[in-house]
């Protein structure tokens, strides 16, 4: 299984709204180290990666170092893992889940939802996660979310940009009742038309209805249209146990009437031994293919146009995402110069503390 490790995003200085788009940056200004339980299935991992029976209960404690010279408020949660429509496995309360999910991570461990961190001190907060009692035919998974709070909030209005801070540290938690390793399987459960990141999109629906990771993921699609063809090749996916996710093929110009042929084929799990090969050469060890139609009416069409059009404000796709790109470019840069001068403050409050106890030793030399 790809290695799930504790996350603390840090390349900008915020979260940076422009027309509802919100990127998220994080900094250092707070540590995170989980502290190894007895019943720590990999030693070498930084995150909880437990084998317990069912009914049995487990803490799960992590380090919180405040670096500041304030105290810190921080939020805390338990969220399950589920699949971005990116194919990457994220954590969040507000996905929407897999049915195939039974245990959900957030029912299943009890954590305090704030902690207060003295300046400069570092305290231990302390979850309980207690297993079903059924035999799990795999693993449950998630992970523990801490929050800063900063009190700030963004400017908004129309045509504004507002810049917050807020920034996510994450502790992946995996349990199981035996040691050993299961088979993913990957299914594909339809197809429709969703607009996103500015563009219609020939949504294909895949699930992994499995209680185990599917790694290494990797995908070819296209779709036929009146002779025209769009295509979309991904590789190097994950799916998290239980879930499901939108692998989306961008018409890149405005939806018509008519029926979409699709064509899809996945590879996973790498092995030089497999006996599949991608285009590329690499060789797998599983392989699913799917054909599926949608149709468009006229009057379908014509929305999802408008819906583009509308979330636009009027502006062509193009542009919006010319404006992403800045915007992202912007923010990485001003979090990259925010870092810098922080550091170089607190390098020199350490280079007067110095020069203060060295002008106190020759004084009293004196």
């Amino acid at each position: 299984m790809k290695k799930m490790t504790w996350l603390a995003f840090a390349v900008g200085v915020g979260a940076v709204t422009l027309s509802g788009t919100t990127i998220h940056a994080a900094q250092a200004d707070l540590n995170v180290t989980p502290v190894q339980a007895a019943s720590q299935r990999d030693k070498s991992e930084s995150f909880f990666d437990l084998v317990l029976q069912p009914n049995q209960s487990e803490s799960l404690s992590v380090k919180l170092q405040n670096t500041t010279k304030k105290d810190m408020v921080v939020d805390a949660q338990a969220a399950p893992a589920s699949t971005s429509n990116s194919g990457i496995v994220q954590y969040d309360n507000q996905a929407k889940l897999d049915p195939s999910l039974v245990y959900n991570v957030n029912k299943l461990v009890q954590a305090p939802d704030k902690i207060t961190i003295p300046a400069g001190q570092t305290v231990t907060y302390t979850a309980k996660l207690t297993m079903p009692g059924a035999t799990l035919p795999g693993m449950v998974s998630g992970a523990l979310i801490f929050e800063p709070e900063t009190g700030e909030k963004a400017t908004t209005g129309q045509g504004s940009m507002g810049i917050v801070n807020k920034f996510q540290y994450t502790v992946g938690i995996l349990a199981r009742n035996e040691n050993r390793t299961w088979e993913p399987d990957l299914t594909f459960a339809g197809v429709a038309t969703k607009n996103e990141a500015g563009t219609t999109n020939i949504a294909i629906k895949m699930r992994n209805t499995t209680s185990t990771y599917l790694n290494q993921l990797a995908v070819e699609a296209t779709v036929t249209k009146d002779g025209k063809t769009y295509a979309r090749k991904q590789r190097d996916m994950q799916m998290a146990p239980n879930s499901n996710f939108s692998y989306l093929v961008p018409l890149k110009e405005n939806a018509t009437a008519g029926k979409y042929t699709v064509k899809a084929t996945s590879y996973y799990v790498k092995d030089s031994a497999g006996q599949y090969q991608d285009g590329t050469g690499q060789r797998y060890r599983y392989k699913k293919t799917y054909t599926n139609d949608v149709t468009l009416t006229s009057q379908q069409a014509k929305k999802l146009n408008a819906d583009i059009k509308q979330a636009a404000g009027g502006v062509p796709t193009s542009i919006i995402a010319g404006i992403s790109v800045i915007v992202v470019l912007v923010a990485a840069v001003f979090g990259m110069i925010f870092l810098m001068m922080k550091r170089r403050k607190r390098a020199d409050n350490r280079m007067a503390d110095l020069e203060a106890e060295l002008a106190k030793l020759k004084a009293n030399q004196k």
